[in-house]
């Protein structure tokens, strides 16, 4: 079932979220994207059938029934990108930052003369 937070949003809000966190999940259960592009045909289908609904009681049980399958199959182990928190790679090569080499042209100058030696 759903939460509180996501049973106060806007109807359109609660559809648009469903649909996104379904994609999500198809991308979790899929090996590559081979497998994942015909079941995210099919969830749009799904969506598109259901696009022309006026009942109100009607749309609230499909979208009920959706929360609540999107709850029921939820992966154990999601995919995480490696560079986010929780992913493989996660702060093992941190990016360095940026150094700025500022000449001192004076030090420069007194090579020039020879005075170094």
């Amino acid at each position: 079932m759903a939460s509180e937070v996501v049973l106060a949003l806007p109807h359109k809000l609660r559809v648009m979220r469903m649909y996104r966190t379904g994609l999500k999940e198809l991308i979790n259960w899929s090996a590559n994207r081979h497998e994942w592009y015909p079941r995210a045909y099919a969830l749009r289908q799904e969506f598109e059938d259901t696009k022309g609904l006026t009942d109100r009681e009607e749309i609230r049980k499909k979208l009920e029934h959706g929360e609540e399958l999107l709850a029921r199959f939820r992966h154990w182990e999601p995919l995480i990108k490696p560079e986010f928190v929780g992913g493989t790679a996660y702060s093992i090569n941190p990016s360095q930052p940026k150094l700025k080499f500022v000449p001192n042209y004076d030090a420069m100058d007194e090579y020039k003369k020879g005075d170094h030696l």
